[in-house]
């Protein structure tokens, strides 16, 4: 190939790469990885089409219930606050259009998972005497004795 045909190639290459990425780009054709740090939390989600997936959001925090979900609580802060932000300002190019409309769905539409974890609740006298007389009904199903029996129709008896 001549010196001229091989800076043509590469001078149209650099034209439809540049337009694919333009466009790829602008319609987020690919799915994008976020990583954004929010009041102290590292909050990671993916977007695609300019819609943020759900289920993408604090994926890394799944398996520790109460960091995922105060990481899903400030994801949903997060997308109100940059929704309020981006809304508020005029003149925006087109992909911070989208970004815009992307954040404000997501704050509209993403319900974060809310768990709290609490001490149990003390078991009460009758809880205690149901747990008894459940184990005197397992123990008479095995040994059916009158003393068990007498014992299990004694303790069922106040429960009932």
């Amino acid at each position: 190939m001549d010196p001229l045909s091989q800076l043509f190639a590469a001078y149209m290459q650099m034209i439809t790469s540049s337009i694919t990425d333009h466009y790829t780009d602008a319609l987020n054709t690919n799915i994008t990885s976020q990583s954004i740090n929010y009041q102290g939390t590292n909050i990671r989600f993916q977007h695609f089409l300019w819609k943020v997936k759900p289920e993408t959001v604090c994926i890394d925090l799944k398996q520790q219930a109460t960091q995922y979900s105060h990481c899903t609580q400030q994801a949903k802060a997060m997308f109100t606050e940059i929704c309020s932000e981006l809304s508020g300002k005029r003149h925006l190019s087109a992909k911070a259009q989208s970004l815009t409309r992307m954040y404000c769905n997501a704050s509209a539409s993403y319900q974060p998972m809310i768990a709290s974890i609490g001490e149990p609740k003390p078991i009460t006298a009758t809880q205690m005497q149901e747990k008894e007389c459940n184990r005197l009904i397992l123990k008479a199903m095995q040994d059916n004795s009158p003393e068990v029996a007498a014992q299990k129709e004694k303790v069922c008896a106040l429960v009932r």
